[in-house]
């Protein structure tokens, strides 16, 4: 499956303390006991010091962390049906370009996605809310996924799911728009888990709270650019339902169902 299809695609961490930081002194043999107990007198044992400055930047960042977190969820709420035309450019970790694709990306909540090609191939793949059906026209096969596993660890999963459970999972953070050359309002989203295949995502919304552009930074540091035209948040949701998110295989088509 093609692995440039995004679909498929304030945690504090504590290291335990290394006992070669400790210095162990005093050990004699004075120090067997009788009753065959050793007492080991340890000295000069070096403890983390949390100052008051520290423990409140550590407060900062977490609550910087939950705003961020509660702004994203604001403007994908907003985007409760999401249809454009986009640009993609992948490139590698030194910069150069290995692929470029024209399509279309609809979505819906909660949990419906369809990514459509038509440059520089036809390719086709459908979220339906349970399973991911990748349609190869050229070979005529379907390739099935489970889409819990199809997009675990994989933060693309927030541009469609609602729950909160999923939304932990992920560590988000609202960019510096000092720091940053693009005047869109970004996000960037990292996964707790660092066993999925996406490194983070960034989102980026125009001035009218519309998604306008998508980053994503794969585990082979190779990242996906994809930048979104002729945005429709108004298409008719009946008719997407029956048409856009289901799967007619034809008869003539190999089914690999890996479910």
């Amino acid at each position: 499956m093609n692995n440039v299809l995004p679909i498929m695609m304030a945690a504090l961490i504590t290291a335990p303390l290394s006992l070669s930081a400790m210095q162990v002194t005093n050990i004699t043999s004075a120090a067997l006991k009788t009753n065959s107990e050793a007492e080991v007198v340890v000295g000069s044992v070096t403890k983390p010091e949390f100052t008051t400055q520290s423990t409140k930047e550590m407060s900062k960042a977490a609550d910087a962390a939950d705003n961020a977190s509660v702004l994203l969820k604001k403007r994908l709420h907003g985007l409760q049906q999401y249809q454009a035309a986009f640009n993609q450019t992948v490139t590698d970790a030194q910069g150069n370009i290995v692929h470029e694709a024209q399509g279309t990306l609809t979505m819906m909540r909660p949990n419906k996605l369809r990514w459509e090609t038509t440059f520089p191939d036809e390719t086709l793949l459908i979220a339906d809310g349970e399973a991911v059906w990748n349609i190869d026209t050229f070979v005529e096969q379907v390739t099935i996924i489970s889409q819990d596993q199809a997009i675990k660890d994989n933060p693309i999963v927030l541009l469609t799911a609602n729950d909160d459970e999923t939304w932990d999972s992920f560590v988000i953070s609202k960019l510096d728009d000092a720091k940053t050359p693009s005047s869109l309002e970004q996000y960037q989203v990292v996964p707790k888990s660092t066993d999925g295949q996406i490194k983070s995502l960034t989102l980026g919304f125009n001035n009218e709270g519309i998604l306008s552009t998508l980053d994503m930074l794969d585990a082979q540091d190779q990242t996906s650019a994809l930048v979104f035209s002729e945005q429709d948040l108004d298409f008719a949701i009946d008719t997407a339902k029956d048409n856009l998110f289901s799967v007619d295989v034809p008869q003539s088509y190999i089914i690999d169902d890996q479910r």
